[in-house]
Parts: C-alpha cells; structure tokens; sequence
C-alpha cells in the first residue's frame, strides 16, 4: 500500500465543520488505498493532550505545538518584509524540519492550505496542495465591502489581500497539483495565466447524508442559522440575520425566532442574545438535533469564498433554504426550484416570509434540495476526481527509503 504524508495548520480533531470537515473527509477518502501520516500543528496545550483517535483514517499521527504567541510575533516580523501573514502566522521551523524527515520515506505528500504548503514548497518530492478557498478573494471583499472600510481589520486585510493574492498565483509552480473549491475562486486566481490554470482543479464540497437525516417541519417557522461564528464572515452574517434580516420578518411575523448555531465568542453570544427573538445554541455536538423543528435555514453571506458547507446542511435535512448570491458559489442549485436568492434585508426577509406562508412550496423546495444534494455532493463523488489526481501522480514515483 503506498504512503502518503498529510500536513494540516490545525489539528483536524473534533471534526466540527468547515476546513477541518473537509481535510478529514479527504483524508477519510485517500485511507482506502493509502497509509496516511498526519502531522499537525496545534495552538492550544489541550488538543496535544487528545486522546488519539480510533477512526482508523491515519496510520500515525504526529502534533506539534505553535503557541499563538509566537504566531503573532511571526506576523509582526512580516509585516515590514512584504510576506503574507497568513503564511507568516503559521511558520514553524521545527515543523518544517519534521515535514521534510517525513516526506522522504513517503510516496507523496498532500498540504492542508497554503499556510503549511509554504513550509515544503521548495522541498523535493511529489507534492500536493489543497487550497480550499481563494483567501485573497474573501479579504479582497471584506476591503472593498463599505461597511466595514473603515475598520482596522479591514485595512489590514486590504494589505494582506495584495501579498496574499500574489502568493497564491505562485505557490501552484511549487506543486505537482493543487485544488480549490469553486471555479469562481480558480477564475479570479488563474484565468489570466493559462499555464497555471492547468495545475489547479475545482472539487467542491460534499455532505454525510448519513449523518443530516431529512426532517422537513410543516409547521416550523423559526429561522435556522449554522456557522462558525469565530470566523469574520459568519458572525457578520449572524449579525445582519440578527439586526437587519429578524426585525423585518419580525414586523410581520411576530413569533419568528433565529437561532444561531455554532461556535461563537461568550461576548458575542451575550451580545446577540439580549435582540428580541434571537437564539444562541453555541457549538453542539449534533447540528441536526440542534436544528431540528426549524422552518427556513438562512445564509445571508455578505463576505466570504468558496462553498458554504451551511447551505449543503440546510437542503440535506429538509431545511428549505433562502440565500444570499455569494453563498452559493460553487453550487448549481437553482433560485425558485432548491432555494430562494436575495441579496438584500427586504429581499431575504421577504424570501423567509414567502417559505412561512406557503409550507406546500416550502415542502417542494426542500424534498428538491435534498434530491440534489444526494445527486451532486455525496463526498465519495466530489473527491474522486481529487483522489484520482493524487493516484495518478504518485503511481510512477521510486519507493521512497523506509526508515
């Protein structure tokens, strides 16, 4: 069985969403034909100390510790240097060191984002990388968002955006392949640099049907909102589904109540628990117990890249969806046949008014959303062709030394 090495900037472990959803799913689908090695960095005391999981998904896992400290202290040495600070945050010598001790008794190696893909990009070997998202694209519209120009974090982001955006075009010449999420990402990346284009494939997103059963409620009405609020762009859309999407349905509906589920600062939680008709569950262990008996899964996405896992969560458990624009990026849903669009308060309000009134359409829009997500993004399918990539290119590879 060959061996493939598997670099992550976070430890994938628990597996609760977005990026680490997504490498733990590959890294499930390649452990069919491979024997996988993790090594991870870890910024906090507790996740070196997990126990080590028995999924069966890793042959041997290794971790090692970047305390956050050091983390910002890097990003200030690189902010008079013209380097990234996304790729500056998370360098670590001793990670680099046991990467390339690694790489050297493996068939190839697969690196978890750019910010652990800088540490082996100049080292031999068959490599790959997968990106995810176009991050340069999200800061790129968080800078040119009006709401938020004036925020520091913004201005920083519109300096990160332009290092950031020049590191991703390059780091592609480094690997035998890369991957993105969605064509809209590899679009603003590479479209004018047909070469590089070639070197990166879109696969997008999948979804554990397994593990989202569909339960459309006839008579929900409360309005269902699932992300990882530690992130910029989710607790800004938790923020305009809170003040600015609620009161207006509210205006009309008086019952309704949006309930935010998912990770999020204690301060924000008390903060976004004290506007009338707002729920805050906070991380849970089952997201669809926690959504259970809700009428309307929102995305009000205003910031942001890639595809929204949310929405593939919304249409598997029976959730009829209403959506912003940006957030189906990546997908081929259809607005009026899966879901409902609106780039706007008073277009969603009106969208999740709409799906409370009519629970016959809201019904048919549902049952069609989970016969596409069960049609277009099982996982198995939206990473063989990623999986396939990596078996072809390490087929041919000399036997790496077995130390």
């Amino acid at each position: 069985m060959k061996s493939l090495l598997v670099l992550t900037p976070r430890y994938p472990y628990p597996v609760v969403g977005g990026d680490r959803l997504r490498i733990y799913q590959l890294c499930k689908a390649l452990s069919a034909n491979y024997r996988l090695t993790l090594l991870s960095l870890c910024d906090k005391h507790e996740e070196m100390a997990m126990p080590l999981p028995a999924d069966g998904v890793f042959s041997a896992i290794e971790r090692l510790y970047l305390p956050r400290w050091k983390s910002w202290l890097n990003c200030a040495a690189a902010l008079p240097r013209d380097i990234s600070l996304q790729v500056a945050y998370y360098r670590h010598r001793a990670f680099r060191r046991r990467a390339a001790a690694l790489m050297a008794t493996h068939d190839g190696t697969l690196a978890h984002l750019i910010r652990v893909g800088d540490a082996i990009k100049d080292l031999p070997g068959t490599k790959f990388l997968e990106m995810t998202d176009a991050i340069s694209l999200n800061y790129e519209r968080i800078r040119s968002t009006r709401h938020s120009r004036d925020d520091l974090r913004s201005r920083v982001f519109a300096l990160e955006s332009r290092r950031l955006r020049r590191y991703e075009e390059s780091i592609v010449d480094c690997f035998d392949h890369s991957f993105l999420v969605s064509e809209i990402d590899r679009r603003f990346l590479f479209e004018s640099r047909p070469d590089r284009l070639a070197r990166v494939s879109v696969c997008s997103n999948g979804v554990d049907l397994r593990t989202l059963p569909y339960a459309f409620e006839s008579a929900g009405r409360d309005i269902v909102f699932i992300g990882n609020m530690h992130s910029l762009q989710n607790l800004d859309a938790a923020n305009f589904a809170a003040l600015e999407v609620l009161p207006r349905v509210r205006a009309r509906s008086p019952a309704t109540t949006l309930r935010l589920i998912g990770r999020i600062h204690p301060d924000e939680a008390a903060r976004l628990s004290a506007i009338d008709g707002v729920q805050v569950s906070g991380e849970v262990a089952d997201v669809a117990e926690a959504a259970r008996g809700g009428g309307i899964g929102i995305c009000p996405l205003r910031l942001g890249a890639g595809v929204q896992n949310k929405v593939l969560e919304y249409m598997a458990l029976g959730l009829p969806t209403v959506s912003t624009t940006m957030g189906l990026e990546g997908f081929e849903a259809r607005d009026g046949h899966e879901l409902l669009v609106a780039d706007n308060a008073d277009a969603l309000a009106d969208a999740v008014l709409r799906l409370q009134g009519d629970r016959a359409l809201a019904q048919e829009m549902a049952i069609a959303a989970r016969s596409y997500v069960d049609a277009h993004h099982s996982w198995e399918a939206r990473l063989a062709p990623l999986v396939a990539r990596i078996d072809e290119a390490t087929d041919g590879r000399q036997p790496p030394s077995r130390r």
